[in-house]
């Protein structure tokens, strides 16, 4: 069995706030190291149970977050960014997925540092779902037919992701507080939880998460200036002062307008 890591950061144990997971800051290293550690714990209990290939993507912050000279040398890494399925990167050769360190979607109450792929967003809206990053990156596979058997995050998110996978391990790796406060796992005891609970997943069938096309995207920003630099796409259509809406054929090509929507929604508002 092939099987993809997707690895983010702010669902992580450890991890309360910003500068702990934007390179460059002061406290980077904090949640770094989570990742490294963490992906590291995976990759040897996917590998103990049977996972003949393990590949993982590092799906945070600019992509270039593992370091691959301390990654487990069973495991392929893809680094960089841009990508053509961003998150999802390499689930179309993968016969499983793993999300692991996924967070709450924007406005979750007490999810450590929530968002939606961009802190410009408010929401976002698949056919009229309400979708976070976990159903996002979980939509793609499942446009490769590809099973999410394992997610791993704070609670918040792992309630939010009980809500569309089923057969799935799913593993707790701090109670959110606030947006900024977690009452954590130590590094020790999440990676040996991680180890057990990768081991585990395999067994498990997984979920397969389809959305019927076409697809309708839609997506609600903090301000309306964001709206305004989006209609420069063809065929996006405004619904109100906030928000872009557009229909694409299946779940990858929407996936890939609303990533064309955020990059247009991230320039300089001059703080207004």
């Amino acid at each position: 069995m092939k099987v993809l890591v997707s690895v983010d950061a702010e669902g992580l144990q450890g991890v309360t706030f910003g500068r702990q997971v934007i390179p460059g800051e002061m406290e980077y290293s904090v949640g770094r190291d989570a990742m490294n550690q963490s992906t590291n714990a995976v990759v040897d209990g996917l590998m103990k149970s049977g996972a003949r290939e393990v590949t993982v993507v590092d799906a945070h912050d600019g992509n270039r977050n593992i370091d691959a000279a301390l990654l487990d040398k069973r495991a392929r890494v893809i680094l960089g960014w841009p990508k053509p399925l961003s998150m999802a990167q390499g689930v179309e050769e993968a016969d499983a997925l793993v999300l692991l360190g996924y967070h709450s979607m924007a406005g979750t109450l007490n999810g450590v540092l929530s968002h939606t792929y961009s802190i410009d967003i408010h929401r976002v809206f698949i056919n009229g779902v309400e979708a976070g990053e976990a159903y996002l990156t979980s939509a793609v596979a499942g446009e490769f037919d590809v099973p999410v058997k394992m997610f791993a995050g704070d609670d918040k998110a792992v309630e939010e992701a009980q809500g569309f996978l089923k057969d799935c391990e799913f593993v707790t790796l701090k109670k959110g507080l606030s947006r900024y406060s977690a009452d954590s796992l130590s590094m020790d005891a999440a990676c040996g939880l991680l180890k057990t609970a990768s081991g585990n997943a395999l067994q498990r069938k997984g979920t397969i998460l389809k959305v019927k096309g076409p697809v309708e995207v839609r997506v609600e920003f903090n301000n309306p200036a964001m709206a305004d630099n989006c209609m420069v796409v063809n065929g996006a259509r405004r619904t109100d002062g906030y928000t872009v809406a557009a229909v694409a054929e299946n779940m990858v090509q929407a996936y890939n307008t609303f990533r064309v929507f955020a990059s247009l929604s991230d320039f300089d508002h001059g703080r207004y």
